[in-house]
């Protein structure tokens, strides 16, 4: 009898389950493309989604790949490194499996049977399953993991094994010729297959391959489509099997067709109950909907909704979301911010009214945030359950319908995220808000040009203002302008046109402290915003002001958020808050003086925006903004900072609205052309490496940290509350500690204080 093979570390090593075995599991990723995608003949509502998202219309060439793919996959995990080293032994691999995959499919006899089988692409299989891991470049292809380890052991009956599944799944006649090269070495002699000559073959073939993508461009859809559609698959197979999950049921469950949104759903599940909240705040209000909001629902598929702060144009989106849900329903509705302070925002005030069973909140620290989100008793949501199960990863978001989430969880797959991979069949068949696009950096706005330009999902982009050039840019990329003239619409122009903010130059944070506190004793209630976050302490800790900013522990940035909001929420408080730009997104705040120092264009803009926030056209009320030279530019650099200063003299003791301030952005924002940055998803071809490129430009100043003297409680914390211990903090006040993960250092808590967070000398000094 041959030795069972197995894919993955068996739970009770003398009795592998039928998953845990190389055939089995292979069994599992084909049922789970099955579900996922039905077959050529009957394919599923899900597949057309995927196949219209990625402007593909070879069906036939899509299943037989993807097939084949999830029948192939781990075909090079049947060699003695990989077994041994999942049996236990330590640096036993010699050869990433994925790789070897790819090394077995290229011998001659192999690639001439799986060239001969009708509709399937050769090259395109050979890709997908080398890169389903999304860990391999040229550079990497086929090395050598171990150094002191030539040679490993193919074990040929597991590989004949799949090789007659295959044939049984495709229903073709002919099978490959035995694979006869049974020990395989990187060193040359000694009777092995030597595989070197074989790797240089496929690099170059892969160099050729590439430039074949380039001028065929259904083909290179393809090819993303079947690898994509095999990470799925492959996750699929994995996860629902080892969580106990049946995967027909659950895959059914996630992507049935009875379970489509279309605009009454929306209405029902979101619009509904939002609105009623709205009134019960503002029960002598009644509710009404804005002209411009009814008609933002009349706006094509790819829209850029430019709208002032605070003129409610979250609501508007929602409008647009109904009516495209009308005209074709949709599987899910995602909103997607910048910030995750922004993504719970729009969680609190829109997604989380829906279902516990419909809505979501994806990025970083989403468990924690959930938990005491909704803490007040007298909140309709108090006590439910939007959590989602842990070990299921992002498969456990796939029975979700409604979303609030970073950009990053959900357009990170053009890197090559793999979680956002694993995202991907809920964009494929979605509804997509993308909010205060303004913020975005260069890399991350070249990455939704990108995206916005190859798949075809409806999407509507929002800001409060936007560079002209940038406008142009969206506006190439397909979306229409609304409103194209404020003059349709009296009250949205009233609102635009309205005097805001009365502006002035001042000398010096000096000049800036004698305001503050004229002000505060005056009853007012000022932000003070600047650049660093060690200004930010010092300030709020000479002037005893609320301090908020990014380097605190979650738990206490979380009480400070809260803090802050619910003073500059209340129109008869007095307070200053020392904040960083924060501020400019993740703070729904109404000052009545706003200092700071000088920005980029679009982020004084922004800042601006949380001054005389709820302002109505009539009242007559301005807000005073100031704004000063800070000793460094730090952290911007001098090409963010172009046309700051002539915006800044233009306003310097006027009076203005936000409509001028669109006109001098326009005038004098950022007027070269932003180059698209490389996209791994779209332009590394037949290779694809995770983590080679960041979705967003960062520097990393700081690294993930736990205090010293918190580290015994976040060992033994519950999984959703560990989040609450983490502090970001300057790398040279980080440490390595073997009992921590390695994304995650730890630091002294001699620096911290939970009023001004991680600061940089002890707190004794």
């Amino acid at each position: 009898m041959s030795e069972i093979l197995l894919a993955k570390r068996p739970k009770v090593s003398s009795n592998p389950q039928p998953q845990e075995t190389l055939l089995g599991h292979s069994q599992n990723v084909v049922e789970s493309f099955e579900c996922l995608f039905g077959n050529e003949a009957k394919p599923t509502r899900f597949s057309e989604q995927w196949l219209r998202f990625f402007e593909l219309g070879e069906i036939e060439k899509f299943f037989v790949n993807g097939l084949a793919a999830c029948a192939l996959h781990d075909i090079g995990k049947a060699n003695s490194g990989f077994q041994d080293a999942v049996k236990g032994a330590f640096d036993a691999q010699v050869i990433r499996h994925e790789h070897l995959s790819g090394l077995l499919l290229w011998l001659p006899e192999i690639k001439q049977w799986l060239a001969s089988i009708h509709a399937l692409d050769f090259e395109i299989l050979v890709s997908s399953i080398i890169g389903h891991h999304l860990r391999v470049k040229p550079e990497n292809f086929a090395n050598k993991l171990t150094p002191d380890r030539n040679r490993f052991q193919l074990f040929l009956n597991g590989i004949d094994e799949l090789f007659e599944y295959l044939t049984s799944k495709l229903q073709t006649d002919s099978t490959p010729e035995k694979c006869t090269e049974e020990c395989w070495s990187f060193r040359e002699g000694n009777g092995a297959f030597y595989l070197w000559d074989l790797r240089e073959e496929i690099k170059k073939a892969m160099y050729r391959f590439k430039r074949k993508l380039d001028d065929d461009d259904s083909r290179y859809r393809l090819l993303l489509a079947v690898r994509a559609g095999l990470i799925e698959a492959d996750g699929a197979g994995s996860g629902l099997v080892r969580e106990g999950k049946n995967i027909q049921d659950w895959i059914e469950e996630a992507f049935h067709k009875d379970l489509i949104l279309d605009g009454s759903a929306v209405q029902d599940k979101v619009i509904t109950p939002r609105v009623a909240y709205i009134q019960k705040r503002n029960p002598d209000l009644p509710f009404k909907w804005k002209t411009w909001q009814e008609d933002a629902g009349k706006l094509s598929e790819r829209a850029l909704l430019l709208a002032p702060c605070g003129s409610g144009k979250t609501l508007a989106a929602w409008h647009w979301i109904k009516a495209r849900a009308s005209e074709r329903p949709v599987a899910r509705v995602i909103f997607l911010y910048p910030t995750r302070g922004t993504a719970n925002e729009g969680f609190r005030d829109y997604v989380g009214w829906a279902p516990e069973t419909d809505a979501a909140l994806i990025h970083a620290t989403a468990a924690y945030e959930l938990v005491d989100m909704f803490e007040n008793p007298e909140d309709e949501r108090h006590g439910k359950d939007y959590t989602t199960e842990d070990r299921l990863f992002a498969l456990s978001f796939w029975q979700r319908r409604i979303f609030s989430a970073t950009v990053d969880q959900f357009l990170g797959f053009m890197q090559h995220s793999y979680r956002s991979t694993c995202l991907l069949p809920l964009l494929a068949d979605s509804v997509v808000v993308i909010d205060e696009i303004h913020s975005f950096d260069t890399s991350l706005f070249s990455a939704l040009k990108k995206f916005l330009k190859n798949f075809d999902v409806p999407v509507l982009c929002m800001t409060a203002s936007l560079p002209a050039k940038r406008s142009e840019d969206m506006q190439e990329c397909g979306l229409e302008i609304f409103p194209k003239d404020t003059k349709q619409f009296a009250k949205f122009q009233a609102a635009a046109e309205m005097p805001r903010y009365a502006v002035k130059k001042i000398v010096d944070n000096k000049e800036a402290r004698v305001i503050a506190l004229d002000a505060f004793k005056a009853g007012k209630r000022v932000l003070w915003v600047v650049n660093t976050v060690e200004r930010c302490q010092n300030l709020a800790r000479e002037l005893n002001a609320l301090c908020y900013h990014s380097r605190f522990k979650l738990k206490d940035r979380n009480l400070q958020h809260k803090e802050v909001v619910s003073v500059f929420q209340q129109e008869d408080d007095r307070a200053i808050a020392i904040t960083t730009q924060v501020c400019e997104m993740s703070l729904d705040l109404d000052a009545d003086v706003l200092i700071t120092e000088s920005t980029p264009i679009t982020s004084l803009i922004q800042r601006m925006g949380r001054c005389n926030r709820k302002a109505k056209p009539g009242s007559k009320k301005i807000g005073k903004v100031y704004v000063y030279q800070p000793e460094d530019i730090k952290p911007y650099r001098e090409e963010e900072l172009e046309g700051s200063a002539e915006f800044l003299q233009k306003l310097d003791g006027k009076t203005v609205s936000q409509a001028r301030l669109q006109e001098l952005l326009d005038e004098l924002g950022p007027g070269e052309v932003e180059v698209e940055r490389y996209s791994a998803f779209l332009d590394s071809g037949p290779w694809a490496q995770a983590r080679d490129e960041s979705l967003r430009d960062i520097e990393e100043f700081t690294i993930q940290a736990v205090l010293d003297s918190d580290i015994d409680t976040y060992l033994k914390a519950p999984t959703n509350c560990k989040q609450g211990f983490i502090v970001p903090v300057p790398r040279k006040f980080a440490e390595r500690d073997s009992r921590l993960p390695r994304w995650l250092a730890l630091a002294n808590s001699r620096h911290y204080q939970s009023k001004y967070g991680f600061l940089k000398t002890p707190v004794e000094e």
